[in-house]
C-alpha cells in the first residue's frame, strides 16, 4: 500500500519537490530515494494522513520544514492552493499510475 500512495504522491505533484519545484528521481541514490512525502500539516499538530496533506518533497526541504506549520507561519501558500486542486481530482487506479510515470520521468528528466 505504501508503493501506491508514494506512486500517487509523485504523480500528482509531477515528479517535483512541492516546496522547491526541483524534478526529483524516484530511484534510490546510495540507499536513499531522493524524494520523500511530507505531511503539509504535521500529524504531531493535527494533520491528516490523507491525500489531501500529502507533498512530495526533496530531502533538503524536508529537512528545513522540520515540523513547522504553516498555519502558523503563511509559509508555501502555493503548495496549499495545490493541495486543495490535488483533493478535488479523481484518484487515479495503481494501474493507470504504472502506465503514466515512467511518462512523467522522462518529461521532468529525473
Amino acid at each position: 500500500m505504501a508503493d501506491v500512495i508514494y506512486k500517487r504522491c509523485y504523480f500528482d505533484w509531477g515528479g517535483r519537490c512541492a516546496y522547491c519545484d526541483v524534478a526529483l528521481s524516484r530511484q534510490k541514490t546510495g540507499g536513499k530515494v531522493k524524494a520523500s512525502i511530507d505531511h503539509f500539516i504535521p500529524l504531531s499538530k493535527g494533520g491528516q494522513n490523507g491525500r489531501s496533506n500529502r507533498v512530495l518533497s526533496c530531502d533538503p526541504c524536508n529537512l528545513a520544514k522540520d515540523d513547522t506549520d504553516p498555519r502558523e507561519t503563511n509559509q508555501w501558500p502555493h503548495v496549499e492552493k495545490r493541495l486543495a486542486q490535488i483533493a478535488a481530482s479523481p484518484i487515479i487506479s495503481h494501474g493507470k499510475l504504472r502506465q503514466l510515470i515512467p511518462e512523467l520521468e522522462k518529461q521532468i528528466g529525473a
